[in-house]
């Protein structure tokens, strides 16, 4: 397949992770992902979007979410961009998993299901998680 990206924006309101979901799960199986590979990386992009809608825009309906979805003939990237509350990586990280409650778990699903994570929080004006699963691979 032809590394074409795929772009889609979407305002930071919940109901738009439905549409997002959708539009994941489909692009990962239609570039070669098994259906539970698909339903991981779903998974691990609707988390991103969550975390995005919650601290970046302390859930502000009305906000901008771009993603970037790059199709390769091996593997999956994605780019989710925000324009929020710049935030901190030293208070991103997960809760223990034993620690059993609702929550928290959304950095270690992240980093669980995908083979390399990047966070760039480098520009006062955006805020960015790259995202790479490559295909067979097993999390």
């Amino acid at each position: 397949m032809a590394s074409d990206d795929i772009k889609l924006s979407i305002l930071s309101h919940p109901r738009y992770l439905q549409l997002v979901r959708g539009v994941m799960e489909r692009i990962a199986e239609i570039i070669g992902f098994s259906e539970d590979e698909a339903g991981h990386i779903t998974l691990a992009v609707d988390e991103a979007c969550s975390n995005i809608i919650k601290y970046s825009y302390m859930n502000d309906p009305g906000k901008k979410i771009d993603i970037s979805i790059k199709p390769h003939e091996k593997k999956i990237e994605i780019h989710i961009t925000d324009y929020g509350k710049r935030c901190d990586i030293s208070q991103m990280q997960s809760r223990d998993i034993n620690d059993i409650r609702p929550g928290g778990l959304g950095v270690y699903i992240i980093n669980k299901v995908m083979d390399s994570v990047e966070y760039d929080f480098g520009s006062p004006r955006k805020n960015q998680i790259r995202m790479v699963k490559r295909r067979g691979k097993s999390e």
